[in-house]
């Protein structure tokens, strides 16, 4: 299973962007494509704010009628262990990258990002 960051998706309806050929690659590529609702609202905000009302609303709304899209809640055990990880890093990472680190480890999910500093700590 394939766990992708907003990064991705961003890359994906912003032609503009510079990995926006390699966005669209991995998700028409992907036989399922695996998402956090933190990740969702990711998307959604930088669509707003970047685009607009409107495209993100699309945005959203494709995401969530697209049935090789499946958005999954964290755990509490998995929210438990982000917290923890936060507490233990130096990174500055955010929370919504930190668990999508936790989910790939404890779901065994692929993790794909443009995040540089994500790239380091998946494995």
């Amino acid at each position: 299973m394939l766990l992708l960051d907003s990064n991705i998706f961003i890359a994906y309806f912003r032609q503009e962007e510079e990995k926006h050929a390699e966005a669209q690659q991995i998700i028409h590529q992907a036989p399922q494509i695996i998402i956090n609702d933190y990740v969702l609202s990711e998307i959604y905000t930088v669509l707003m704010l970047r685009e607009s009302y409107e495209i993100a609303k699309k945005v959203l709304s494709w995401i969530a009628s697209n049935p090789k899209i499946v958005i999954q809640r964290l755990t509490n055990e998995e929210i438990q262990s982000t917290v923890a990880f936060i507490q233990k890093q130096k990174t500055l990472l955010s929370f919504v990258d930190i668990t999508l680190i936790i989910m790939s480890r404890e779901r065994n999910y692929e993790l794909a990002t443009f995040d540089v500093a994500l790239k380091k700590l998946k494995k």
